[in-house]
């Protein structure tokens, strides 16, 4: 995310907090859910939530046939919610025919054009439908509570990419490290992990599959901040250009409040995050100071969505 705004030959004349949210614009960049095993079927909890395991594509409690889909600020269509490949950003690229992993591009989108409309937050019932992550690293797994009550619409995407099985077998494709001297005098820094690049390099403009996001900034009530663990979607130099890529943050960052949007946290395994952050990094020619590639690949092993109904009003 550091590289985002340093592709700007000013940008040494920025102030640090407005330097380094264009630098993370430029590389295209709680309540901890019960734990499920991969191998079990769904069960309930008397004395909680439902909890659905979706490992093996089993149902989920969104996929209610009876439901019927009421659109709302949570359950927008796929082309209000998105910037479509007709009007693609001036600096990005077209998307990849397959991905790094071997996965046809095309293939994916069409699966979560389709999968949209049927991921639901709210059962027939009123019922909230949770949703986490487990995403499987090298270096062990990482939980993620996702939150579409800031960020419906991000949700919704993560989730239809991780069930179309995009994440698996991609990268974390850049390490952030950064240090600048504010006008007080005092040392700010940066860290974060960033994924999801389709190519696996984490170039600007590379980080779509032919569709973009809108942004999703919630309001000063919600009282979000970029903290150790926050999880959001890295972008490009437009606000509506989060595709794909999403950043772990390892250090507070309020600068980065209101520029970017976030969607999720980290309930456990941050400390395999800050270990990815920890491997050696090589500098590229085309890379800018703060954002480097692992110097071996880091591979995201699997992402697994988990989704839990909770107490109506809850």
């Amino acid at each position: 995310m550091v590289v985002w705004a340093r592709i700007w030959n000013d940008v040494a004349r920025l102030s640090f907090s407005t330097a380094l949210t264009l630098a993370l614009v430029s590389t295209g960049c709680n309540k901890q859910q019960p734990s499920v095993d991969q191998n079990t079927t769904p069960t309930e909890n008397t004395s909680g939530p439902v909890v659905k395991n979706e490992a093996d594509g089993g149902a989920s409690p969104d996929k209610k046939e009876d439901a019927p889909l009421v659109r709302d600020i949570q359950h927008q269509s796929f082309e209000t919610a998105t910037r479509g490949g007709d009007d693609p950003p001036a600096d990005s690229n077209p998307p990849p025919n397959v991905t790094v992993s071997g996965k046809p591009v095309y293939k994916i989108y069409k699966e979560v054009v389709a999968q949209w409309d049927s991921i639901r937050f709210a059962t027939a019932d009123g019922k909230p439908i949770r949703y986490s992550a487990t995403v499987e690293t090298d270096y062990g797994p990482i939980e993620i509570e996702l939150r579409p009550d800031l960020a419906p619409n991000h949700v919704r995407n993560f989730v239809a990419l991780a069930r179309a099985g995009y994440y698996d077998d991609l990268l974390f494709d850049r390490i952030c490290h950064d240090e600048n001297e504010l006008e007080t005098g005092k040392m700010q820094v940066f860290d974060s992990i960033e994924a999801g690049c389709p190519l696996g390099t984490g170039e600007p403009g590379k980080d779509s599959i032919g569709y973009w996001l809108k942004p999703e900034f919630p309001s000063t009530e919600a009282k979000v901040t970029h903290e150790p663990g926050v999880v959001g979607a890295c972008r490009g130099n437009e606000t509506d250009t989060a595709a794909c890529r999403f950043y772990i943050t390892l250090c507070d960052a309020p600068f980065l409040d209101g520029n970017f949007t976030v969607f999720g946290k980290v309930t456990r395994g941050l400390d395999a995050a800050r270990t990815i952050a920890k491997q050696p990094t090589r500098e590229y020619e085309e890379d800018v100071s703060g954002s480097l590639r692992p110097d071996k690949p880091i591979k995201i092993k699997k992402v697994t969505i988990h989704t839990s109904v909770g107490e109506a009003g809850r």
